[in-house]
């Protein structure tokens, strides 16, 4: 413990020291804190309070972060690499909830479970990224352009959001393609003009969820019931038609 207080005030008071690698930090009381542009490389960081710091510019590369509290933390323009945020043991992610991630990206990390209510996600990236059960409700992927217009704006490819909740979100015009989304909530959610190509789109709650003129072509929505849905302007191919019929009780034959 004597060592990693060490390491904390080095961190706080030595200004060329933006760097740290392959150290183990555990209990760190770093809430309220301001450090930007620090890089962890092969890092083990767990049981951390991170609430309400100032941690903008903040790099993870190869990092596990376990059971750490990122609530109501600034981490603009940061990015992770290659880090899991995901502790398997109790099967928990940290949380990240009203924390300010605009313009950050999670590439290749385990996200899984991690809390994000309420969280400011503008501009945000996480591809290839497991995001399990992540709670995703009420998060803010828009920002004001005037008084009256919103612009969103996220990436959220190639990963696995089965089980995650969205309930609330805006993410029109978004690119939310190649990823699941088997199992997730998409309560009054807008994915209006949506890119959701290559994408596995089976949500289980979608009660006021908007989907005008999103793209879906080549996705798979045969768990998708059309009548609960407006599905004004929407592209699909042609052979996923039969898929979204036979919701309604036809029987597709080939043709002769």
């Amino acid at each position: 413990m004597e060592n990693i207080k060490k390491i904390e005030e080095s961190l706080v008071l030595d200004e060329n020291q933006r760097t740290i690698k392959n150290r183990n930090f555990a209990n760190l009381d770093w809430a309220h804190e301001y450090e930007e542009d620090l890089n962890f490389i092969g890092c083990i960081i767990s049981s951390s309070d991170f609430s309400g710091a100032n941690l903008n510019g903040l790099h993870f590369e190869s990092c596990q972060i376990i059971n750490c509290d990122f609530s109501e933390t600034s981490l603009r323009n940061s990015v992770f690499k290659k880090c899991t945020f995901y502790n398997k043991n109790n099967q928990k992610g940290c949380d990240f909830q009203k924390s300010d991630l605009r313009h950050s990206e999670f590439y290749d990390c385990d996200i899984s479970t991690c809390n994000f209510y309420r969280s400011e996600l503008f501009d945000i990236k996480i591809n290839e990224c497991q995001a399990q059960g992540c709670n995703f409700e009420l998060a803010e992927f828009v920002t004001i352009v005037s008084k009256n217009m919103l612009f969103s704006s996220a990436q959220l490819t190639k990963s696995n959001f089965k089980y995650s909740d969205f309930e609330g979100v805006q993410l029109e015009k978004c690119d939310l393609s190649e990823s699941n989304f088997s199992a997730v909530v998409f309560t009054r959610a807008n994915l209006e003009g949506a890119n959701l190509t290559n994408s596995a789109f089976a949500p289980s709650q979608y009660d006021g969820l908007s989907i005008y003129k999103a793209d879906l072509r080549n996705a798979e929505i045969a768990a998708i019931d059309i009548r609960a849905l407006d599905f004004s302007g929407v592209e699909i191919y042609e052979w996923q038609m039969a898929s979204l019929l036979e919701n309604l009780g036809f029987i597709i034959h080939p043709d002769q």
